[in-house]
């Protein structure tokens, strides 16, 4: 089985000061308060959430907080996260990975840095050839 990863593809980068400015917006459209969001999370105290909302804070919740966020707004997530569209979020990749998934520079640096014990159990889930560990 040849697998071929293409020359490159987009690494998408979240916009935190837009996905902040989108959390206060999604909140204060629905009339929800600080404090039903900070019951709702289970949280001791609000500050977070505030933070959460200050896009010069660049500080977003947990993705478990994301999560939970979007099923209290009812909206899905790619709907409270915004996405960064620029060309700089390009990723070039100048290797193609072998069949079992781990680039050339990964399985030099297990084969250098890991006991017997480890390369033993990654040869027998990546069914590595003994010659290469």
């Amino acid at each position: 089985m040849e697998y071929k990863l293409s020359a490159f593809f987009s690494v998408p980068v979240i916009d935190v000061e837009a996905t902040s400015q989108n959390l206060k917006r999604l909140r204060e459209e629905r009339n929800i308060k600080v404090s039903e969001i900070q019951k709702s999370l289970n949280m001791t105290y609000p500050q977070a959430i505030y933070t959460w909302e200050n896009p010069k804070e660049k500080i977003l919740p947990s993705i478990d907080h994301l999560v939970a966020l979007s099923k209290i707004y009812m909206v899905p997530l790619d709907e409270i996260i915004v996405i960064k569209n620029n060309n700089d979020t390009n990723l070039f990749v100048n290797e193609e990975l072998p069949p079992y998934g781990l680039a050339k520079g990964t399985l030099d640096f297990i084969i250098q840095n890991s006991n017997l014990d480890t390369k033993s159990a990654l040869r027998e889930y990546y069914r590595i050839p003994l010659c290469m560990l």
